[in-house]
């Protein structure tokens, strides 16, 4: 017997593989950093498979973010529960741990793979008009990692620009001209824009679980928290605006997003608290209290529990 289908709930063309997909082989976690000095240094790194050609499903993870960017050749890219189906011009994002695999007709694809550290290396700063969407294209940390974040795909208007950047950046990760390392991290600075740019225009789809029946409301709460979290949200006025109970709120935001109601309201605070260190020359008191912590003290406590360094530490990590 064949296992019932799960569709894709992202737009565009997509289809389905069976639920037991995985016992068909096994998962495999490639170990990355090790293979680029670059990587290990900087952050980032771009490889390119100019044909790829892969036939058999093995789902697999990495050790760092992978930013997968078709060119063209046509395919699938599962990702997760969700399966495209590819003609270029897409990239799809997995984080920490996440399984993709993608699978292509005989012609085979046109692949670039960014690799991304972000347990290592601060993102660059960004305008200010993109700060508050990039934590909903690419998480700040892989502590912010969550149910709807994890994979996220983006179909590009203009691919000739995003084909032109990763070439770039695949040229300079195996150069050792001087300033290499400058040009990778500037492109891949201008590579984030035009995801937010895409994103302003066509918005971003997380992966919802199309077995959850209250996915809409759920997901308009969440669009509102984003919007709102510098204020103070109070558990009962967040249910009076879903129309729900307060318990059955909760419990049903952590089945959604896989993080309690308020430790999501604390995550993005903290996102967005370090997209303002990174882009400003704010005073951290500032940056708190607009950000919605009550005092510095918690901010402080707050940040070093979730990233591992203190505000001042990561203000001047280098990107």
């Amino acid at each position: 017997m064949v296992a019932q289908d799960r569709p894709c709930l992202f737009a565009g063309l997509c289809v389905s593989l069976p639920r037991n997909r995985t016992a068909l082989a096994p998962r495999q976690q490639f170990q990355v950093r090790a293979r680029f000095p670059i990587l290990r240094e900087e952050g980032i790194a771009v490889e390119y498979f100019p044909r790829y050609i892969h036939k058999e499903y093995r789902p697999h993870s990495l050790d760092v973010v992978l930013l997968s960017y078709i060119v063209r050749g046509s395919g699938r890219h599962v990702m997760g529960e969700h399966v495209f189906q590819e003609t270029g011009g897409s990239l799809g994002i997995t984080h920490y741990g996440q399984e993709h695999d993608i699978l292509t007709d005989p012609a085979g694809m046109e692949i670039y793979n960014l690799y991304l550290d972000l347990d290592r290396h601060a993102l660059p700063s960004l305008p200010a008009e993109f700060r508050d969407l990039l934590p909903n294209i690419l998480p700040l940390h892989p502590t912010f990692q969550n149910l709807l974040n994890r994979r996220v795909r983006l179909v590009f208007d203009h691919p000739d620009r995003i084909t032109e950047l990763f070439a770039r950046m695949q040229r300079e990760t195996g150069a050792r001209e001087p300033g290499a390392a400058d040009v990778l991290r500037s492109c891949f600075r201008i590579l984030l824009i035009e995801c937010c740019r895409q994103a302003l225009r066509r918005g971003v789809q997380p992966g919802l679980d199309d077995n959850a029946p209250q996915i809409a409301w759920l997901e308009r709460l969440r669009r509102h928290i984003d919007d709102h979290f510098a204020e103070t949200l109070m558990l009962d006025d967040l249910a009076r605006l879903a129309r729900v109970n307060p318990t059955y709120l909760s419990r049903a935001f952590k089945r959604y997003t896989g993080k309690t109601l308020f430790g999501y309201i604390t995550e993005r605070r903290l996102q967005a608290a370090m997209v303002r260190l990174r882009g400003t020359s704010d005073k951290i008191l500032s940056i708190a209290t607009d950000c919605g912590f009550g005092d510095l003290a918690h901010f402080n406590r707050t940040f070093k529990r979730y990233v591992g360094v203190s505000p001042r530490a990561y203000r001047w990590r280098r990107a």
